[in-house]
């Protein structure tokens, strides 16, 4: 199971955009703003999801067993076992990896630029790209730095505030020795 995720993630990104935008223009979502941000959002899950699974497999890998048999002797159900003991506990990974896929949806170029086909469902990166395009040959130095603020802004402010947790999931998951 983990070769095959290890395996999906190995796949680049542009190998699979011509046989899915077939099929997302087949079915003719690109021309509607609501189903052409659900289809976004589907594709930024699934992309995501390879990379999602193998840190938080290593995450609770390292995640000792012995909580789970106590529970079991306690007289725990594995469902409730899983909700209010190893949930909480595996907390600091899944923090992290959210905060790294937030990261990488936040900062996607090409499948917006692909997919999205109007202002309203381009990610911020596209945004930027052609916001610095009309402002090239303009002078306004200004207005492009503004704008590169204003796209970075909120990953370095979540960054601020939740480095602890980041470097705590990091750092949770690795292979001890």
């Amino acid at each position: 199971m983990q070769n095959a995720f290890v395996a999906s993630m190995g796949v680049p990104v542009v190998m699979i955009v011509l046989p899915l935008f077939a099929m997302v223009a087949g079915l003719d979502i690109l021309n509607h703003v609501i189903p052409n941000k659900l289809t976004l959002i589907f594709l930024y899950v699934g992309i995501n999801v390879p990379y999602t699974t193998i840190f938080l497999m290593g995450f609770f890998a390292n995640i000792s067993r012995a909580f789970e048999e106590a529970a079991a002797i306690d007289g725990c159900p594995p469902g409730k076992c899983f909700w209010q003991i190893m949930l909480p506990m595996a907390q600091p990974g899944i923090i992290t990896v959210s905060i790294f896929n937030f990261i990488n949806v936040w900062n996607e170029y090409f499948i917006s630029l692909i997919f999205g086909n109007s202002d309203q469902v381009r990610s911020v990166a596209v945004g930027l790209y052609s916001m610095i395009n009309s402002m090239k040959y303009t002078g306004d130095w200004a207005g492009m730095f503004a704008s590169v603020i204003i796209v970075f802004l909120p990953t370095f402010v979540l960054y601020l505030f939740l480095s602890e947790r980041i470097i705590a999931g990091v750092t949770g998951g690795g292979v001890k020795g």
